[in-house]
């Protein structure tokens, strides 16, 4: 009778080792490692066009990624790689409307510089920095498709980008030039132009402004000063002493004119004396006419 039950205890005992040993086997199941987030895919090309029919309400422009955002309400339809200025001559950032649109603009500051043969001698000439040679001429930059954004000329315009996400300007914004058209013809006076980025707002950008150009006035001077001192020193090298037998050959006084005295100052030119008078023969009084018969 005993038997019964003990069989019952091994067996209830088998049962518990059987399932530990069993739990202990199975493998810890391992946690799903976490999604890495990957970084947004670059744009492909330089723009993106999708605005056909629609105006340009807004524009956004981050100097920092040198890309464009172009707004109609809140729908983007479009944006576009830009070229903002680079380091020395920056763009500002603020906000900002388009004061004027100019569709065939050149710029009055900027451009390039030949002497003159013809030769290009200064391919980042400005004005009122540089000089010209003597002879030269002056190629202002065009500016196509020019949106004016301040007052000293900053703007947008098709440019060159030579390596899109760059910058690469003298501080306006270039625009490629399959896209540009599309933007100033969809883009009305008055819009408004957001810039955010890295760069000074627009009254640090003014006195940075000023201070380039009083900088730019004396490098201008200072060519100017030494272009005239080496034409003197070009001119002296080239002059002859006096008496040198290479000089010019004195011309002979005209006769009856009296020798110079050393030390006397020369007398000034008589005027030209009067021509001759011309004295004509009378002409003799006709005769008077006889009496008429009968007087």
């Amino acid at each position: 009778m005993r038997l019964y039950p003990l069989l019952r205890h091994v067996a209830r005992a088998s049962l518990v080792t059987t399932a530990l040993w069993l739990s202990a086997c199975k493998s810890t199941p391992e946690t799903p490692p976490e999604p890495v987030p990957q970084p947004p895919a670059k744009p492909v090309g330089l723009f993106e066009w999708k605005g056909e029919g629609k105006s340009v309400t807004s524009i956004r422009i981050n100097v920092d990624e040198q890309m464009a955002y172009l707004f109609n309400g809140e729908e983007q339809i479009g944006w576009t790689y830009v070229a903002t200025g680079i380091p020395s001559f920056p763009t500002p950032t603020g906000e900002f409307k388009v004061m004027e649109k100019v569709s065939n603009k050149v710029s009055n500051l900027y451009g390039k510089g030949y002497d003159a043969n013809g030769k290009l001698v200064n391919s980042d000439f400005k004005q009122g920095r540089d000089l010209l040679p003597s002879g030269g001429r002056f190629e202002p930059a065009k500016m196509p498709y020019f949106m004016r954004l301040t007052g000293d000329g900053v703007g947008m315009h098709i440019g060159p980008i030579p390596r899109p996400g760059k910058r690469a300007s003298h501080g306006c914004i270039r625009l490629p030039s399959k896209v540009a058209g599309n933007i100033f013809k969809a883009t009305a006076i008055g819009t408004p132009v957001k810039i955010t980025g890295s760069g000074p707002d627009y009254q640090t950008y003014l006195k940075q402004s000023a201070e380039k150009s009083k900088a730019n006035a004396a490098k201008y001077a200072n060519a100017r000063k030494k272009a005239a001192d080496a034409s003197a020193a070009a001119e002296a090298a080239t002059a002859l002493p006096p008496g040198d037998p290479n000089g010019p050959v004195p011309t002979a006084p005209a006769p009856g004119t009296p020798p110079a005295v050393p030390g006397s100052t020369p007398a000034p030119d008589a005027p030209p004396a009067a021509p001759p008078e011309e004295i004509k023969p009378a002409v003799p009084a006709a005769p008077a006419p006889a009496p008429a018969p009968g007087n």
